[in-house]
């Protein structure tokens, strides 16, 4: 029994089966001897429900998580690509970095309602609320490296955030210590502006998508709008005919009922005869 597998079996777990599972495993390290084990064991925490969410997402639709965060590298490398070139035109990293973040926008919608789809398959439905928060995280896991890799783990215990200058309120389980960041050169101003410009271009990315997304479901309202005026039309139409026929009907139920009263005259007057005779 390692760590690793202890908890990648605990963070798959629903979370009302966490604590008792930690204390099973934490018993069974202890029973081997093994008390560090047992503490590192003993030290994990329980996710929130967002956590559990992306955790138990990456373990049923792991080929779709795996497209998003490949999505995601390839975001991150037109930005790059971006950044470096600082002619005042013609950069070919726009076009790309334009389609990539539409096919974002879609990939995390997209895997946000399956997340809620497979929380639902296991028992837990969930609310706009943490729904927006596996949308964050999953945002998050796009702009940045690290937040990915932690996600790809399948440990995360909650939400996970993104500046734009690194992660921030990032919740994973990572044994690891952590590595001493590298000094940067004192280059603070012109790499604000590349973060700056940058971000700009991103925000005018996602409002091009955004207008696309709304050109889509304007022409698609649109086609519905045709189809129903066409059925209203044709029922209209028929509604037209049902009237008319009915108008006939009842003229020919009025001449009828004429026709028959003068029978009904005649066949008194016959029999009024016949008794005279």
């Amino acid at each position: 029994m390692t760590f690793d597998e202890v908890a990648d079996e605990l963070y798959g777990l629903d979370p009302s089966d966490f604590v008792a599972a930690r204390t099973d495993r934490q018993k069974q390290a202890r029973s081997d001897g093994d008390k560090a084990l047992a503490e590192q064991i003993g030290a994990l925490r329980k996710p929130t429900i967002v956590g559990w969410v992306l955790n138990v997402t990456v373990r049923d639709a792991d080929e779709d998580v795996a497209d998003l965060l490949d999505l995601g590298e390839a975001l991150r490398e037109a930005q790059q690509h971006l950044r470096e070139d600082r002619r005042p035109a013609g950069r070919p990293g726009g076009a790309t970095l334009r389609t990539l973040t539409k096919q974002r926008q879609r990939a995390v919608r997209a895997l946000a309602d399956r997340a809620a789809e497979i929380a639902e398959g296991h028992g837990h439905p969930i609310g706009e609320d943490v729904v927006r928060a596996v949308t964050q995280s999953l945002n998050a896991a796009l702009s940045d490296a690290d937040i990915a890799d932690e996600m790809r783990r399948g440990r995360m215990l909650g939400a996970a955030e993104y500046s734009g200058f690194g992660p921030m309120g990032l919740m994973s389980v990572d044994p690891e210590p952590a590595k001493e960041p590298e000094p940067e050169p004192d280059d603070t101003a012109e790499r604000e502006k590349e973060e700056q410009r940058a971000r700009a271009q991103a925000e005018l990315d996602d409002a091009e998508a955004a207008v696309q997304d709304a050109t889509d479901a304007l022409d698609k309202a649109d086609h519905r709008v045709d189809e129903l005026q066409k059925s209203v039309d044709a029922l209209t139409e028929q509604l037209e005919k049902a009237r008319q026929d009915l108008e006939a009907a009842q003229d020919a139920r009025s001449t009828a009922a004429s026709e028959k009263d003068a029978s009904t005259s005649r066949v008194r007057n016959a029999t009024k005869r016949l008794d005279r005779l």
